[in-house]
């Protein structure tokens, strides 16, 4: 009888296995792409390239941001346009672990899809990347535009593949342009001498550090409320949206409209998991991720203004730099590229290929 009985539930267990196995719609990981080439796609029957592939976005930005209300349309027309092939899905407020976190995951083949600065992704294949994300490398966002299309671009990308099998998609989500916020007056460039300032990236570092600041790397943006409220840092520096996402205003009432970058957002994925994707269908990411970009840049823009209201309403003192000031920021931005150690001549040849 227990012999019976024993087989019974093995038959019962395979069963439910099998059922399990087969109404399961895999979405491509990292073992996948460690199998999976461009060459070996292409040649793949048909019913397995039926197969939707899930692409996991990781985002550091809120569910309410700017970048979470555009994301929505470009999910929604690649997922349209590819008939379900490719499945966009987000992850919002660093749920997937931090950009570093994120970018190192790719850099082995996880299903990831990132998108940050330009300076995070350099160190996994092209080291000129950094000078992207540096202060004043653009002087608006057309030449983002215009650099999102040069030769210039197309060979970082090239690089990136090569050199770290990462796959950059695009680099145009360029948001309002970035100031400085802080619980102490900042009338001209002479206060920021000591400004205990958070920073995201050594780009960032370089350029307060030639301007006399203080920069504090190493705070994530959603403890810079507290942090300013305790006096561990004295400023911050984003976007006004981004900044007013978190309340910053309420603990920093001086603001410095420094518009140093536009901090351009690259996205990019391992090219195991790109190439698991069609050529057709990867051109519809491109196409969408790219008119995407264009859209979240228009948005902010058309934004910005609101919240310098919103920011004076809640009594913030804004301040514009005199062009002697201007003048200074650039001058301490042709500094740091200096310290960093970039190449000679590379950030003339970005201005030269935004020119357009």
């Amino acid at each position: 009888m227990k012999k019976i009985l024993a087989l019974f539930l093995a038959l019962c267990m395979a069963f439910a296995l099998c059922a399990c196995s087969s109404s399961e719609t895999p979405a491509a990981d990292s073992s996948q792409a460690a199998d999976t080439s461009a060459d070996s796609t292409a040649e793949a029957p048909a019913d397995s390239a039926a197969e939707p592939v899930t692409l996991r976005f990781a985002f550091s930005e809120a569910p309410e941001s700017q970048t979470a209300q555009v994301m929505a349309g470009v999910k929604e027309r690649i997922e349209s346009r590819t008939e379900g092939r490719v499945i966009i899905e987000p992850h919002w407020s660093n749920e997937l672990g931090s950009i570093a976190d994120a970018i190192e995951q790719i850099s082995l083949g996880g299903n990831i899809v990132s998108s940050t600065s330009a300076s995070s992704w350099a160190p996994y294949g092209c080291d000129d990347m950094t000078a992207m994300d540096c202060m004043f490398a653009f002087a608006n966002t057309d030449e983002i535009a215009n650099f999102n299309k040069s030769e210039m671009w197309a060979n970082m990308v090239t690089e990136m593949e090569n050199n770290g099998g990462i796959h950059m998609i695009c680099m145009n989500w360029a948001a309002a342009p970035r100031v400085i916020l802080a619980n102490r007056p900042i009338n001209s460039v002479a206060d920021l001498k000591g400004l205990l300032v958070r920073v995201p990236t050594n780009t960032y570092a370089a350029w307060f550090s030639a301007l006399g600041a203080s920069p504090v790397s190493g705070v994530p943006f959603a403890e810079v409320y507290t942090n300013i409220e305790s006096g561990v840092i004295e400023a911050a520096e984003a976007p006004l949206a981004t900044l007013s996402d978190y309340s910053v205003q309420e603990v920093a009432k001086y603001a410095y409209l420094s518009n140093h970058t536009y901090a351009a957002a690259c996205f990019g994925t391992s090219t195991a998991i790109w190439n698991m994707i069609s050529p057709e269908d990867q051109k519809v990411i491109e196409e969408e991720l790219t008119a995407g970009g264009e859209e979240f840049t228009a948005l902010c823009a058309s934004t910005n203004q609101e919240y310098m209201t919103k920011f004076e309403e809640a009594g913030v003192t804004i301040v514009t730099p005199s062009e002697e000031d201007i003048a200074a920021m650039q001058e301490a931005a042709a500094q740091a590229a200096i310290d960093l150690g970039l190449r000679d001549g590379v950030m003339d040849e970005i201005k030269a290929a935004s020119a357009g």
